[in-house]
């Protein structure tokens, strides 16, 4: 139960979350609430890598701390880490070189394309410290801090992603609310990596 209630609370907090940025982007007009829905479809494309390094970190982290190896558990939480964000960002190129055409796989409405295309392009400089994020968050998982996680992902995505759309859409319209999810993804990125580096992690799951 100790990973599990965490994790629960964790989509909740985050589907929540997602909910309320689906309200502000309703507001923004037809164009707008088609090409975001696309490019997040679009973007989910350029992550999955990151998830299936994120399944491995877990696997690795697990085991190596399961062995009692601090030592083996620190290096592959930071091979993998690594290898997330060298991936990541290269997805994140192809985004930012292919949008236009990624874009064009789900819709043949111009208007759309040519949005969601602006918008994954925001998107495209975050995608290391997204895949940062993922496989960081993986490795503290399997080291057992799953409460580290969901306390670092609820802060960003409430404090950092919500506040920042809430603000900037009004104004900016769906640019905004993609800035405040690129800032809000690198500021992840950024707290994962120091969380990773102290080491605090360790101390949460057998090694304890």
């Amino acid at each position: 139960g100790r990973v599990g209630v965490p994790l629960a609370a964790e989509r909740a907090a985050l589907s929540s979350a997602q909910v309320l940025l689906a309200r502000i982007v309703s507001q923004l007009g037809t164009v707008a609430i088609a090409a975001n829905s696309l490019a997040v479809s679009a973007e989910g494309l350029c992550y999955m890598a990151g998830y299936g390094i994120q399944d491995a970190s877990i696997a690795l982290v697990g085991q190596a701390v399961g062995a009692h190896r601090r030592d083996m558990s620190k290096r592959f939480a930071w091979l993998c880490t690594g290898m997330g964000m060298g991936i990541m960002a290269l997805s994140g190129v192809l985004m930012w070189l292919f949008a236009p055409a990624l874009m064009s796989i789900f819709t043949a409405d111009a208007a759309v394309i040519a949005l969601g295309a602006q918008m994954l392009r925001i998107e495209a400089f975050a995608e290391p410290m997204f895949g940062a994020s993922i496989v960081a968050s993986g490795a503290m998982q399997g080291a057992g801090d799953s409460t580290a996680c969901f306390v670092l992902n609820l802060f960003s995505m409430w404090g950092v992603r919500l506040t920042l759309a809430f603000l900037l859409a009004p104004r900016f319209g769906l640019t905004g609310v993609w800035t405040a999810m690129c800032v809000e993804l690198c500021t992840r990125g950024v707290l994962f990596l120091l969380r990773l580096a102290r080491g605090k992690w360790l101390e949460r799951g057998a090694l304890a």
